[in-house]
């Protein structure tokens, strides 16, 4: 089997070092060649310059490509999938925006052209969430998810409770180690989190999933006050995807949250994600790993074994369920305000930061504009 690599980065790079060396037990069966590299470009590398290429058609036009692992994620992703899944190839990939947005049109080409389009990297990191997601939710009627499905934040704002720094230092220090891009507004914003408890609601609940209807609210406006008065309410401060099946459809959120510091949730820390669902059949599961870096490579592998393995996944989302956003969320909320804020609202004040009574996402959203930050109470 001949496969082209699409980026080089840090999960490029272990990739392409993972097949190379062979070690994992399923190149004892299998042989597998990377053939093409596609990079921006050829300089020092440090690989052999006769795989490199900078013209995607090299690979395209390529009968003998088998697999295109796809790791840039750029703007031209979207295109160069659907392109690889129309020659016939089959297509992993790590790009959870790519997945959340087009999964339903990519997926369609790759069944006409009988390949595979396998994306266990686009959540989770090393974990691998999606494939039992995938194998569990047609027999268990899975009705919740919630988890930490981003290490930057979470880096983020574990570093803030236990080193009692301000935000801006624990972003430089997430930056530093590689946990943050010069630019995190991705992360620190929710977006990645929206892409990924897309992916999974859309896998869970059988439908497809409008992003534009997923609540969102960032991190940016935390600073250390907020993570003190949290800490001495007993809570620690967790960055919250979740996700719950309901008689109208689907609340989706994603938002800062109070945990106790019981929680399981609320004990997972720096780089490291959570992830746990609830169904009718299985209870409650959860898994647990590092959800970014180089682990991720070990996800992408793991696809690769199953193209090999001549694994059939022929899931496409067949309902269209209401997102409602956080509409019909009702709960406690730990408030930062302003000068204007409704103050019959606050079940306790502590200056600046209050308690506010039993509230449905609706009234929050109204009083937004009075509020430099929240975390929701989860008790």
């Amino acid at each position: 089997m001949n496969v082209a690599l699409l980026g080089l980065g840090n999960v490029g790079r272990a990739v392409f070092d993972i097949l190379s060396k062979k070690e994992a037990d399923i190149f004892k069966n299998y042989e597998v060649n990377v053939k093409y590299v596609l990079v921006r470009n050829v300089e020092n590398k440090g690989i052999d310059k006769s795989l490199l290429t900078t013209n995607f058609e090299d690979i395209l036009l390529d009968e003998s490509i088998d697999v295109v692992i796809e790791m840039m994620g750029a703007l031209v992703s979207y295109d160069y999938m659907k392109r690889a899944l129309l020659a016939s190839k089959h297509v992993i990939t790590a790009n959870k925006e790519v997945i959340a947005n087009h999964y339903v049109e990519l997926q369609e080409i790759a069944m006409k052209n009988k390949v595979k389009l396998l994306f266990e990297a686009s959540v989770g990191g090393g974990i691998p969430i999606v494939h039992t997601m995938l194998n569990s939710a047609p027999f268990n009627h899975i009705t919740k998810i919630e988890g930490i499905l981003n290490g930057t934040t979470n880096f983020i704002l574990t570093s803030m409770h236990k080193e009692k720094i301000s935000f801006e230092e624990a972003l430089k220090l997430a930056q530093i180690k590689g946990f943050a891009e010069a630019d995190p507004t991705a992360d620190l914003e929710g977006l990645d989190m929206v892409r990924k408890i897309a992916i999974l609601s859309m896998i869970a609940y059988n439908s497809q999933i409008d992003l534009n209807n997923i609540y969102h609210y960032g991190i940016s406006n935390v600073d250390k006050e907020i993570v003190e008065v949290i800490d001495l309410l007993d809570y620690k401060l967790k960055f919250i995807a979740s996700s719950s099946l309901g008689e109208s459809g689907i609340d989706i959120t994603v938002e800062p949250v109070a945990l106790r510091k019981s929680d399981l949730l609320a004990n997972v820390d720096y780089e490291y994600n959570l992830i746990r669902y609830h169904g009718e059949g299985c209870a409650t599961q959860m898994m647990y790993g590092k959800g970014a870096g180089p682990t991720t490579a070990n996800s992408i592998v793991f696809d690769l074994g199953l193209v090999l393995s001549d694994y059939r996944q022929k899931f496409m989302p067949a309902l269209s369920l209401e997102s409602n956003g956080n509409v019909n969320v009702k709960a406690r909320y730990i408030m930062k305000i302003n000068d204007d804020f409704d103050m019959s609202i606050v079940e306790k004040s502590l200056g600046k930061m209050v308690i506010s009574k039993e509230i449905t996402g609706d009234k929050l959203n109204e009083i937004s504009s009075t509020i430099s930050f929240y975390a929701r109470i989860i008790d």
